[in-house]
């Protein structure tokens, strides 16, 4: 839905209608027409949906929130702000206590075996949980017995989302609440050690210039860096940003070489060189990176083909390639650190050389639908929370790029279908 201007309360009932007919007739052909949040009835989540079916479902999601909105009120809307917090902070405590990890995935539990798992009073912990489990987190049944959703199940599904979501808890959602004491003490919003994430994780350290940032904390806190990591994996099996899309982005097969600079565990990598065969690729990361990706690769068939070395992207590339490869990495960092990562690379180019950079572009206002622009927008603002960086729109990532030497001439951008990020690609003249 393009939102030019406000839709009404009907035209919204109207457009929920008819998106609602297509996700459930999706959902009744993949064999869930009894789908609720119970664990047995629900997929993990609804990345099986065509390319109509996640539209469709994205309208859905604009329509509900528009008539959820209507329906309160312009005084009620604003109070919802306090009831959020409240309902994020339940759950929040209950993630953060490991409840969940506590019931039995097809069992129950007594409230009484629950509190003395994780020490808290029966009484207290009987009203989080009734509060969760009318946001669809655990529930409790006839019988007064405490039993998994399928939101709640997740943390005995999947550690990578379980691990996001402890992370999301741990800092996310603190960070968040930091948003104007970071704008007071930055007004630019660029200086990371005083950025909403720096200042959750030191609350009572406002004036100390030498706070650590977020880049420092995860080294030296092994448990979030673990959980940090294991988020990434997580996003990565997201439709949003699966890696299929950057195998599909660009014709790989021009290259025979391409370095894939910050390329974590070679995981982009990996999915280039499974759709080229003949293509090598060289993932540079910090030391520690580097040997955790080289631990992870499997040595059959990719010992030769995938090869990683030890880079810091703030001082000059000395490995000559076809391609560069920068995916999500632009986006963790300030203007100023941005164009030092991208001028680092010009010392190895040669004429002919591709730069290709992988990123959310943001859009212009009104120019996609609005849950699109709703979760691009939200994504912008976390990059403010956690690194004091931004999304840029392409006109910014342009400039940017092409202002370390104007001999990177732009080419062409691609948006694969489906994906929250688009490829940029520029050739050294």
């Amino acid at each position: 839905m393009h939102h030019n201007r406000m839709p009404t309360f009907r035209e919204s009932l109207k457009r929920l209608a008819r998106s609602a007919d297509v996700v459930a007739a999706e959902l009744d052909q993949a064999g869930y027409s009894n789908y609720n949040f119970l664990p047995e009835n629900s997929p993990f989540d609804l990345s099986f949906l065509s390319c109509e079916g996640l539209a469709a479902r994205g309208d859905l999601i604009t329509a509900a929130e528009t008539i959820l909105r209507l329906a309160k009120g312009p005084q009620e809307s604003l109070s919802v702000f306090a009831e959020k917090g409240i309902e994020n902070g339940t759950l929040q405590a209950l993630i953060q206590l490991e409840v969940p990890q506590q019931v039995p995935l097809h069992g129950s539990m007594t409230y009484a075996e629950l509190a003395a798992r994780v020490q808290v009073s029966p009484e207290l912990l009987q009203r989080f949980i009734r509060l969760a489990a009318l946001a669809g987190f655990l529930v409790e049944d006839e019988n007064g017995l405490v039993r998994h959703t399928a939101m709640s199940a997740v943390f005995l599904r999947d550690q990578a989302v379980a691990d996001m979501t402890r992370f999301m808890c741990d800092v996310d959602a603190r960070a968040a609440t930091y948003f104007h004491d970071s704008i007071r003490l930055d007004p630019k919003g660029t200086t990371v050690s005083q950025g909403p994430a720096a200042l959750a994780l030191h609350p009572r350290d406002y004036e100390n210039e030498s706070r650590r940032t977020i880049w420092e904390v995860l080294e030296s806190d092994a448990v979030q860096n673990a959980r940090f990591h294991s988020s990434m994996t997580a996003l990565l099996a997201s439709p949003s940003h699966s890696l299929k899309h950057i195998a599909g982005a660009v014709d790989w097969s021009r290259f025979r070489t391409v370095v894939d600079v910050g390329g974590s565990l070679g995981q982009a990598s990996l999915a280039i060189a499974e759709k080229t065969p003949n293509i090598r690729a060289i993932v540079q990361d910090l030391p520690e990176v580097v040997q955790r990706g080289k631990d992870s690769l499997p040595p059959v068939p990719w010992a030769g083909r995938i090869t990683f070395e030890p880079h810091d992207f703030f001082t000059p590339q000395k490995t000559k390639a076809d391609a560069y490869l920068l995916r999500q990495v632009l986006h963790d960092w300030p203007d100023e650190d941005a164009r030092r990562i991208v001028c680092n690379i010009l010392p190895a180019l040669e004429p002919g050389t591709r730069l290709l950079i992988m990123d959310i572009i943001l859009p212009d206002t009104r120019a996609v639908s609005v849950y699109t622009e709703k979760l691009l927008r939200t994504y912008d603002i976390s990059m403010f929370s956690f690194f004091s960086s931004t999304e840029r729109t392409l006109t910014q990532l342009r400039q940017l790029v092409e202002g370390c030497d104007p001999r990177l001439q732009f080419e062409k951008v691609s948006h694969p279908e489906g994906s929250a990020l688009s490829l940029m690609s520029w050739v050294w003249v």
